[in-house]
């Protein structure tokens, strides 16, 4: 019995002993499990960790990688995408003086000079990378002293994730918008016009012939002049001169928006630079050229400055094609074609101001019949002179001097003819001054007494005189005329006067001619003075309002004489003298 008990303990302790040895077994094998486990996730957590340095990298370096990694090229397109949005905020920033918001206009021209100074210098072709890096330091210097929240790098990781996340290339979107357009502009019935100024038509003449061809279609015509117009002009604020379009509207009998237009369109085409003005006008003269129905129109965005753009009307329809968005909406470098041939449904960021008013005031560069002309002449010295005006005011000077003799002619008489009722008015001096002579033409005036303006002169005088022509509409004709007064009996004289005499260090001198045939020419000189340096010490030379500034003088302690010499073109000579002691 015993040795049965013992042997019954025996298979119980090897049970026991097996049993704890499979127990030590598993417990090794979770150990080993949980051990690997344990390593791959810390594997995993350090590469994560990796990734996201990496990650955060690029913000905490104020986005560097994001520019070193692109090419030269891009670059130079970033930074070129950038300013050009600079140029257009700062572009459309208000001007007034009372608003908190806005600048003034000198500051508002000097940014834009110095962001297109920039953009010069990135656009030229010798630039190097080293100049591509100092660009990019001297950027984000001049936008954090306009903005200091403002960083460069900020723009570049914004204008590079925005190319990223732009799944469309330039050609996929190209042929998007342009399989809407294609078929309508390839059906658009052609009537191609010039706009008559001569140097401005060889310009588009030589544009077009250059980048299109007969065989090329309407549509392709249309995407090469846009092309054209964008890849060959630079942003620039714009300007008007009223001066040049009153002379193109009286020298080609432009209507004033037609003649507008036109000055704009030869400023682009000759300078390459402008503002949407200029892309607008040059554009709409190309297409206009081709044949196609173009206007430029006004537009306003939604902070409420001005734009322009250009409506081409196709079988009854508009559509927008706006050149100088597209130029601020390139992606390196690539045109999109954003704004090509959008129609009225297209959503855009402006409104227009008012298309029918801009379509009816722009007359495709006919010309104004002459009924609509001011014309008036004058006749005076046996000589007549013509003006016609289609503007509020035209000054014609008569470039010869109108020689009088006025002892046989005591009464020199201006005779004055115009087509309409006008009033009239004659001054000297160059003022306008209602209260010297004041009188009314009615009807179609002749040289009756009417007409005519009576001078009495009997003394020798040179005088300028201005005959003032106003009609019904505002419309103003000045003739403005030189009279030299003389007795042809009597040889050339002149009188040397001296200006301000408060300056010891020099004087300024004024010369009247009297009797003089033509212009007169002057000399003069010093011939005598207790000056221990000497004559040769004094400066004299022409000066702007007087005859001659005379320098380099001591007043103070010594004096000096003076000769000036007058000689006509008859050769007529004077002289007259003069001393600098008061």
């Amino acid at each position: 019995m015993s040795g049965n008990k013992k042997n019954v303990k025996l298979e119980e302790k090897k049970k026991d002993g097996i049993n704890k040895k499979y127990i030590f077994i598993v417990v090794g094998i979770v150990l080993i499990l949980l051990i690997v486990t344990g390593i791959i996730i810390l594997l995993n957590k350090d590469d994560k960790s990796s990734n996201l340095t990496k990650e955060n990298e690029i913000v905490e370096e104020d986005n560097t990688p994001v520019f070193e990694e692109q090419t030269f090229e891009e670059q130079k397109n970033i930074l070129l995408d950038i300013l050009n949005q600079e140029i257009v905020k700062y572009e459309e920033i208000c001007t007034d003086s009372d608003n908190s918001e806005c600048i003034t206009e000198d500051l508002k021209k000097e940014i834009l000079n110095n962001f297109n100074s920039f953009k010069e210098r990135l656009e030229s072709e010798e630039i190097s990378q080293e100049e591509i890096n100092q660009l990019k330091q001297e950027i984000n210097d001049y936008l954090i002293i306009l903005d200091p929240e403002v960083k460069l790098d900020d723009l570049i990781s914004e204008e590079t994730e925005i190319k990223e996340n732009n799944g469309v290339s330039e050609n996929e979107n190209s042929s998007v918008v342009a399989s809407g357009i294609e078929g309508i502009l390839n059906s658009a019935k052609l009537n191609p016009i010039k706009t008559g100024y001569t140097s401005l038509d060889n310009q588009v003449s030589s544009v077009i012939n250059s980048v299109t061809n007969s065989s090329m279609s309407t549509y392709e015509k249309v995407k090469a002049l846009y092309d054209w117009v964008i890849n060959n002009m630079s942003y620039q604020l714009g300007f008007v001169i009223g001066e040049e379009i009153d002379s193109l509207m009286n020298t080609y009998g432009f209507y004033e928006r037609d003649a507008i237009q036109v000055f704009l369109a030869a400023n682009g085409f000759g300078t390459k630079r402008g503002s949407c003005d200029n892309y607008s006008a040059m554009f709409m003269i190309l297409t206009r050229r081709i044949g196609l129905d173009s206007y430029v129109v006004s537009a306003r965005n939604t902070n409420g400055t001005g734009h322009t753009t250009v409506n081409i009307k196709i079988n009854g329809k508009w559509y927008n094609f706006d050149p100088q968005r597209e130029d601020n909406s390139k992606k390196n470098g690539k045109i999109m074609y954003y704004a090509f041939g959008e129609d009225d449904n297209d959503s855009k960021p402006y409104t227009y101001v008012n298309r029918s008013s801009d379509v009816a005031a722009f007359h495709k560069f006919n010309k104004q019949p002459e009924s609509n002309y001011l014309n008036a002449s004058i006749t005076v010295a046996g000589k007549t002179y013509k003006a016609k005006t289609l503007v509020q005011k035209y000054n014609l000077t008569i470039p010869e001097t109108i020689e009088i003799d006025y002892v046989s002619n005591p009464n020199t008489v201006i005779k004055l003819e115009v087509d309409r009722n006008v009033t009239y008015m004659w001054t000297t001096g160059g003022y306008t001054n209602l209260d010297w002579e004041h009188s009314s033409i009615h009807g179609k005036a002749t040289t009756s007494s009417y007409g005519e303006i009576t001078i009495n002169q009997t003394y020798s005088a040179k005088y300028d005189y201005t005959v003032h022509v106003v009609d019904e509409e505002g419309r103003e004709i000045n003739f403005i005329m030189h009279f030299n007064f003389k007795n042809p009996t009597k040889k050339l004289s002149i009188s040397a006067n001296t200006g301000d005499y408060s300056y010891n260090d020099y004087i300024l001198i004024g010369v009247s001619e009297y009797d003089s045939v033509g212009k007169v020419t002057y000399t003069a000189k010093v011939t005598e003075t207790n000056d221990p340096r000497g004559a040769e010490a004094v400066v004299i030379e022409p000066d702007n309002y007087y005859t001659f500034k005379i320098s380099n003088l001591d007043r103070a302690n010594y004096w000096y004489k003076f000769e000036v010499t007058g000689v006509d073109e008859a050769g007529n000579v004077a002289t007259d003298t003069f001393s600098s002691i008061l």
